[in-house]
């Protein structure tokens, strides 16, 4: 099978979609597949992967994005089959240079990027399920929502990683023929945790945007910290991005220099450890699809908690779930699980299991 993946975020830049495309590069290639990257990332990190990776040189975005087009177009001439990593900024040029060359064309969603970039630039207040029955955001918001759902109704198939994802884009007009759920896995790398006897590490994972709830987590911590001070509760926040600023100033207005660990961005490696050594893991989104996170967790064995959004409750069991920014119930489910100690790992089936039913999929393309 020769495969042309479409990239719009790759390593360094962090997030499930930058994993999950390195990652199936490198096993479809153990299995002898061709594969080629063309990343959208002009700082591309090419260490990590196992087959060519063309990325863009312009950081001028209309150029870049003219660039990325003909890079597709040029790699996709001697494949079978374009990958797309999104449907806006991967999945409109790959699927211009699909059409273009007649090749078949496949899409992954993992969330409503018209939604995301409503919130984070565009004043949308709306949670992503109230977004999804209103209309009229503005010029912008309307216009990315509208090549989202075009790019995957033209798509030959729509790969999605949870059911919750799969409703949603049937709700788009997709036929539900053409949409395949296949659950994010990820690697099962045992970490070493960090020694800190003496304190409770409340630890999360995510980028920081509007919707990932961190600072409730702050304010949760705070209470904690003034009802049980003889515990010691920490916060560490691994992650960055455009709510980073916000985050340290709460931080300083409310003096938790010493209870809140603003981490940043760490590698794998690291953010296992640390995830490794929590006392409990939270996940407080308004929106997840498939969240590697969370199976990242309950591999490393450690009590997870998250909010009933999303893709959360297909990977979480509902006593672990609490209502997204509801301060009670996140410091009822943090008590509750900071007392019920390491818990059995979940079985590893990351490198078989989501690989092959992806490949099954791209298969079925090629002999079409």
């Amino acid at each position: 099978m020769r495969l042309l993946i479409a990239a719009d975020i790759f390593p360094p830049e962090s997030g499930g979609p930058a994993t999950y495309a390195v990652t199936l590069a490198n096993e479809l290639v153990k299995q002898n597949d061709d594969v080629v990257i063309v990343s959208l990332n002009p700082k591309s990190d090419i260490k990590a992967i196992q087959c060519p990776v063309l990325a863009v040189k312009s950081n001028f975005k209309p150029l870049r994005y003219w660039q990325y087009y003909c890079l597709l177009k040029q790699c996709g001439r001697d494949v079978d089959v374009i990958y797309a990593m999104g449907p806006v900024n991967a999945g409109l040029p790959a699927w211009c240079a699909a059409r273009k060359l007649g090749k078949k064309f496949i899409v992954k969603v993992v969330g409503d990027y018209a939604w995301e970039q409503g919130v984070a630039r565009f004043a949308v207040e709306d949670l992503i399920d109230d977004f999804q029955k209103k209309h009229n955001y503005g010029f912008w918001v309307e216009s990315l929502r509208w090549v989202e759902k075009m790019v995957a109704k033209k798509a030959d198939s729509v790969i999605v990683p949870c059911k919750y994802l799969a409703r949603m884009v049937e709700n788009w007009g997709v036929n539900d023929e053409r949409i395949k759920v296949i659950y994010n896995e990820v690697k099962y790398n045992v970490a070493e945790p960090i020694k800190h006897d003496n304190e409770k590490w409340l630890v999360t994972v995510g980028r920081l945007m509007p919707w990932k709830g961190m600072g409730v987590l702050i304010q949760v911590i705070s209470n904690l910290s003034k009802q049980f001070p003889e515990s010691r509760w920490k916060l560490k926040i691994i992650g960055d991005g455009p709510e980073m600023d916000k985050m340290k100033k709460k931080v300083l207005d409310n003096n938790l220099i010493d209870v809140v660990d603003l981490v940043g961005n760490l590698s794998n490696d690291k953010t296992l450890t640390y995830i490794a050594s929590a006392d409990v893991f939270i996940l407080n989104s308004a929106y997840e699809g498939l969240s590697h996170v969370i199976v990242e967790a309950h591999n490393q064995g450690v009590p997870v908690i998250a909010s009933d959004a999303g893709g959360n409750p297909e990977i979480v069991g509902s006593e672990n779930l609490f209502e997204y920014n509801n301060k009670e119930e996140i410091e009822e489910k943090i008590l509750q699980n900071s007392l019920a100690g390491r818990l059995k790992s979940m079985p590893h089936r990351f490198s078989t299991h989501m690989i092959n039913d992806t490949r099954i999929i791209l298969g079925k393309l090629c002999a079409n």
